[in-house]
């Protein structure tokens, strides 16, 4: 039996309150974080970041609130049910329309918090944002068409504009595609390029996952089994649609906790070029230690060839071991260095394979 859409606006409204709940927690542990984060790194507040919380929460409030009463009108003032599903099935209503626009404002906010991070990571250059944000601006123009169509043109319903609802939630997934790609890659690509300069403990992947998981995947899943319910005619598009609002607003606060939680934030990213560092870091092993060793020898240049040269410099090596026991051939190169530095050997620059 067919999902009816009493039955689908009720379920999502369960959702929706678990959700929202969620949601609300969420906003303040970010907005609390945020506050001691400047506090303790005397840092400005992102104002778009702020902006963007801050209308999500109040759209997801007010998305609830007129949720609930759409289903308290359809259950106590219409009765039987044939009467109750006429009622929800009427694209007409206010409340229908006005439930609608927050989910298209909800995409949009949704959408420009992608684009904008994407911006901010790639170095704030317009031209690599600008067809996402077309594709969201070309989304919101669809969904506001369409419910021009519902309140103005005779015999709708929800389905019989079922190509402009394809095209509002297919555009803000491509979007959503696309900025998110672009993110990744210019995350992977940096980290890529850091690897072997900057000894890290973790994987130099692990960004990349994150802001997949965190900022696009979830929506992208999300906007992808809401074209999928269109296609199939389905009334339990309702239900997602209630899921919507706080599901985004949810995806954003994890994004907002990652960035003041992580090493690093977006700003990070828009270097062009790695760091470089003024000595020679070892190769990473398979597991750390924390003794380091600090070695130092005279200077022998092997283009000169001088051997009464008394000047020296300090090298200094980082050395990550698996065991307790040194590999031999870095014993005996060692135990030649030694040897050359005691007896004033002319000898040419000696270098662990290990050492980078």
């Amino acid at each position: 039996m067919p999902m009816l859409i009493d039955t689908a606006e009720l379920s999502g409204l369960a959702a929706e309150g678990a959700l929202y709940g969620i949601f609300l927690c969420l906003f303040f542990v970010c907005t609390r974080d945020l506050l001691r984060r400047r506090r303790r790194r005397k840092s400005a507040l992102s104002w778009p970041m702020i902006v963007a919380g801050i209308l999500l929460i109040l759209l997801a409030t007010a998305r609830f609130i007129v949720d609930c009463t759409n289903i308290s009108v359809a259950f106590i003032h219409h009765d039987p049910r044939s009467a109750r599903l006429a009622y929800l099935q009427d694209v007409t209503q206010p409340l229908f329309t006005a439930k609608h626009m927050i989910l298209i404002v909800s995409l949009l906010i949704g959408d420009s918090f992608v684009n904008f991070r994407c911006w901010v990571v790639w170095g704030r250059n317009i031209w690599i944002v600008i067809l996402p944000v077309s594709i969201s601006f070309l989304s919101f123009g669809s969904g506001c068409y369409l419910m021009w169509a519902y309140s103005n043109l005779p015999n709708q319903n929800v389905l019989l504009e079922s190509t402009w609802l394809k095209m509002l939630f297919a555009l803000s997934l491509v979007a959503n595609a696309i900025a998110t790609s672009l993110l990744a890659f210019r995350i992977w690509s940096v980290n890529r390029r850091m690897k072997g300069v900057v000894e890290e403990s973790t994987s130099t992947l692990t960004p990349v996952v994150r802001i997949i998981l965190e900022s696009g995947m979830l929506n992208v899943a999300y906007l992808f089994a809401y074209v999928m319910a269109i296609g199939l005619g389905s009334q339990g598009l309702e239900l997602i649609s209630e899921m919507a609002t706080p599901l985004t607003g949810i995806v954003f606060s994890t994004v907002i906790l990652r960035v003041a939680h992580a090493r690093y934030d977006d700003t990070f990213y828009t270097t062009n070029a790695p760091p470089t560092i003024p000595w020679r870091v070892a190769r990473k092993s398979a597991k750390r230690t924390d003794p380091t060793t600090v070695s130092t020898r005279p200077d022998f240049s092997e283009d000169t060839g001088n051997t009464g040269n008394t000047g020296s410099t300090m090298e200094i090596y980082v050395h990550g071991t698996t065991t307790k026991h040194r590999d031999e051939s870095e014993v005996e190169l060692n135990a030649i260095h030694d040897k050359v530095a005691l007896e004033g050997v002319p000898t040419t620059h000696f270098s662990s394979p290990d050492r980078v």
